[in-house]
């Protein structure tokens, strides 16, 4: 097959890969401009009679369907084509330049706490948009993620396992089998209802709490036991130092029974972003992420992420992407970082270690060694060496003493402070832009947490400036400026945000924010309604449109679109105050009390919840 041509256009350059049902090759197109790279993924077929070959092209249109929708989100491959040929089938895929993520999980080697939160939310906020499109990936894991090189984003890969939701429940989607107790899945990822078959949303949300517990523990989840009381899984005493808060929300995605855990990507995402506002970055750490810091001390040559041994896949499952041998690496060694992800000023100093050597004449001279972790394999070597040295000096110059070992090799230069400022002030030149935007951009969030508005803006500017084209930074500034009562420059802020990114509910919703701030409560009730169309799970989408159609007089509608953010979150004063509001206005007084009973049990100070509990006693005299 490589000699030939598939479909007339398509040469194949190498197999990536092969399952049970399905072989993938990277190929080039021949008949675009420079002949760009693609991958193809062929449907195997071991019998090829007549009802075998119309099953397999129902169960080939609807990948190709799914495949094609889900195509529209930024950070999933996009299909190109789909034929068939010699009764083969064959999907035509975006080619993802990058690293598997099982490159970076390494067995015995556990992440921060802020870098595991990370990469939950990056994974979730996809996985939200794909639960939207009614489809379960089935097969969520380590390797069917990669870090796209060119702009450091995850890309989740292979829906060769994916499931339609609305799809019919005489046929499974994936096999044509007619039974549909077939498991679909990798062990350890999978939960017990997608073991017999029945897999549903939260079964992805449990698998990637299990992506998380394995970054944290440095564990592959088959090596991690379950309580023999509740067949939870006992995993807390391998992170003891993980905030309990973070832990409560992994426990809750990883439940055995399924409807204790989070129904959806959206509501798991959430919780993560309800996490305390020192969670995620540590006040004195930096952003640190996900694909940079791992060893490179043999360029080219990775652990596996169980060790030795491969992920075990399901047979329908294969690779569909593929991503390059080297990782990306970056300018900072892991060693500046501690496990909490703060910059480590021992290790710091320990990445430039003095060694004392006699010379012929019998005097000492001092040389530089990097320990161990630190050395690189050419070409890198040199350049990693410049960085340090260059750190070392500026070291030196903003007033840090070394004192010289009077020991034995390998024993660390001390540093010693004689009352230098904060070091590292200005690390982030080092980073490359994107990295060095999130960085901005995380700090400035911690910052609007916190209810410093001036200060968050001044450092969503920074990350403009450091890279144009990063949305979140403009969604931030957006929202800054909102808090700042600066409405108009806030909307053209969340203009900017979209022109960057297409598909962005959240900076949708903000713009919102500003109409409404404005008093333009038709355009501002607009945007809230193309939020909730873009995510229907997003509680503060609904919240809003409910507020605003209060707002105009609308109580009927109100009510109907606040009982679907009180459905996402049945803890929140001002839901529940919104529809006291409105069923107070139609004059029912009962279902009136009710609300305000349940706002001011979720928030007893609530003011809105207060206010409107005394106007209801002095017209009911109650």
């Amino acid at each position: 097959m490589e000699k030939t041509l598939l479909g007339g256009r398509y040469q194949v350059l190498r197999r990536l890969g092969s399952g049970g049902f399905s072989r993938t090759f990277l190929v080039s197109d021949l008949h675009l401009p420079n002949h760009p790279k693609c991958v193809i993924k062929q449907l195997k077929i071991q019998d090829k009679d007549t009802s075998t070959l119309e099953m397999a092209r129902r169960l080939f249109d609807t990948e190709a369907r799914v495949l094609y929708r889900l195509g529209s989100h930024p950070q999933i491959p996009s299909l190109l084509a789909h034929f068939e040929e010699s009764r083969e089938f064959y999907l035509a895929q975006e080619y993802i330049e990058g690293s598997r993520l099982n490159r970076q999980i390494e067995e015995g080697k556990p992440w921060s706490e802020t870098r595991a939160v990370l990469l939950l939310q990056e994974v979730l906020e996809i996985l939200s948009f794909v639960h939207r499109q009614q489809v379960i990936h089935r097969d969520i894991k380590p390797s069917n993620l990669i870090r796209r090189h060119h702009d450091g984003k995850l890309v989740l890969i292979d829906f060769g396992a994916v499931k339609q939701v609305n799809s019919s429940p005489l046929v499974d989607a994936e096999t044509g089998a007619t039974n549909l107790t077939v498991a679909i899945g990798t062990h350890g990822y999978m939960p017990n209802e997608q073991y017999a078959g029945r897999p549903r949303f939260c079964s992805d949300v449990y698998a990637v709490g299990i992506l998380g517990i394995r970054a944290l523990t440095g564990l592959h989840p088959q090596k991690i036991g379950e309580d023999p009381v509740t067949g939870e899984l006992d995993w807390h005493h391998l992170a003891p130092d993980v905030s309990s808060s973070l832990v409560a929300v992994l426990d809750r995605m990883v439940r055995y029974d399924y409807r204790d855990r989070y129904p959806s990507a959206q509501e798991a995402l959430q919780a993560l972003q309800n996490l305390p506002s020192s969670m995620g970055i540590t006040a004195g750490g930096d952003y640190f992420p996900a694909y940079a810091g791992d060893h490179y001390s043999n360029l080219g040559m990775y652990p596996n992420a169980t060790g030795g041994a491969t992920d075990s896949s399901m047979a329908v499952t294969d690779i569909t992407m593929t991503a390059d041998d080297q990782e990306p690496t970056s300018l900072i060694p892991e060693g500046f970082y501690d496990h909490n992800g703060n910059r480590n000023i021992a290790a710091a100093a320990a990445a430039i270690e003095l060694e004392q050597s006699s010379s012929t004449k019998g005097k000492k001279s001092a040389k530089f060694s990097l320990p161990e972790p630190l050395r690189l394999t050419p070409p890198l070597a040199l350049g990693s060496m410049l960085a340090i040295v260059g750190l070392a000096i500026s070291l030196w110059q903003t007033g840090l003493v070394a004192a010289l070992s009077s020991g034995g090799s390998h024993r660390p230069a001390t540093f010693i402070s004689v009352g230098t400022p904060r070091l590292f002030t200005d690390l982030t030149v080092l980073l490359p832009p994107e990295e060095k935007a999130a960085y901005w951009v995380n700090r400035g969030n911690r910052l609007m947490a916190s209810q410093r508005y001036p200060e968050a803006q001044n450092l969503f500017d920074q990350a403009i400036r450091a890279k144009p084209d990063f949305a979140p930074a403009y969604l931030g500034r957006c929202k800054a400026l909102n808090a700042l009562k600066r409405p108009l420059e806030a909307i053209a802020a969340c203009n900017d945000a979209l022109a960057y990114r297409a598909y962005y509910p959240e900076a949708v919703r903000t713009k919102g924010n500003a109409t409404e701030q404005q008093g333009r409560l038709l355009a501002a009730l607009a945007l809230y309604e193309e939020t909730t169309e873009q995510m229907p799970a997003l509680f503060d989408g609904w919240l809003d449109r409910g507020r605003v159609l209060q707002r105009l007089g609308r109580s009927a509608e109100s009510i109907q679109v606040i009982d679907q953010a009180i459905a996402r979150n049945r803890n929140s004063a001002e839901a529940w105050t919104i529809r006291a509001e409105a069923t107070w206005a139609l004059e029912r007084y009962e279902q009136a009390i009710v609300a305000l009973e349940k706002a001011l049990q979720v928030d007893p100070e609530y003011t809105p919840a207060q206010e409107l509990r005394q106007r209801a006693r002095q017209e009911l005299g109650r």
